[in-house]
């Protein structure tokens, strides 16, 4: 009977040559420049590192986010030929203010509910400013009010239907020159929108949305007369 010869241990030379690897470039590897995008995030952002080393940027990441509560996040990607490092920041940007009939707030573009104090203090970078309490009242005349019927809270989010109905409808308003002076929640979920025609349109986020969109483009196309247009009803609107 022949002896069986010993193998090479390959996949533990391997192994290890990989552990070493990936010590060596988070504790030693250093990038040549990091690319902050967009721009404008640049002077807030760049004091926070002081060398360019992976271990020393994975730590940096995790203080920007506290110390910038309207970044959500941080995209990341790399060339390591070139040593250069990209972030993308993805960051909160308020497009409305909503309120109850006892308190009002801010709503970002993430469907977050943020308070006024929380604005006030945080750095806009995307806007280069940083807003303060003699400012606020100001900025808060500048954005579409939404008015709901139901208690909001802080630190909440905007139901989810919702949420997809004003997207829809805010897409369709870039695109066709329609002016939105306020959007009411009522109690049942329905959603009154107001433009500046006073002319209230009627939607049910629970329902088809898109059909809805679709008749209101008919509506303002065929410049029907009328200040109160339901579009919930499926293949149907109604209008006084």
């Amino acid at each position: 009977m022949r002896r069986r010869k010993k193998e090479f241990p390959y996949k533990i030379i391997l192994s290890l040559l990989f552990v070493f690897i990936i010590f060596y470039f988070v504790l030693f590897f250093e990038f040549k420049e990091i690319v902050i995008e967009p721009e404008s995030f640049e002077n807030y952002l760049r004091p926070y590192w002081q060398n360019h080393s992976p271990y020393e940027i994975i730590s940096s990441l995790k203080k920007i986010m506290i110390d910038f509560p309207e970044i959500k996040k941080i995209e990341i990607r790399s060339n390591i030929f070139e040593q250069k490092l990209f972030l993308n920041i993805k960051s909160s940007q308020i497009i409305a203010q909503i309120c109850d009939k006892d308190k009002c707030f801010y709503l970002d573009n993430y469907a977050e509910i943020i308070i006024p104090g929380e604005l006030r203090n945080i750095r806009r970078a995307t806007s280069k400013i940083l807003i303060t309490n003699n400012q606020y009242q100001n900025v808060a005349r500048h954005y579409l009010l939404i008015y709901s019927h139901l208690p909001i809270e802080n630190n909440t989010l905007l139901n989810p239907e919702i949420k997809n109905l004003l997207s829809l409808l805010f897409e369709y308003a870039n695109w066709k020159p329609l002016i939105l002076t306020e959007i009411k929640i009522y109690s049942n979920f329905d959603i009154g929108v107001i433009d500046s025609q006073n002319r209230e349109f009627l939607f049910d986020p629970a329902k088809d949305i898109e059909e809805q969109i679709k008749k209101l483009h008919i509506f303002l196309t065929k410049n029907f007369p009328g200040t109160r247009i339901d579009l919930r009803i499926s293949k149907k609107i109604y209008f006084k």
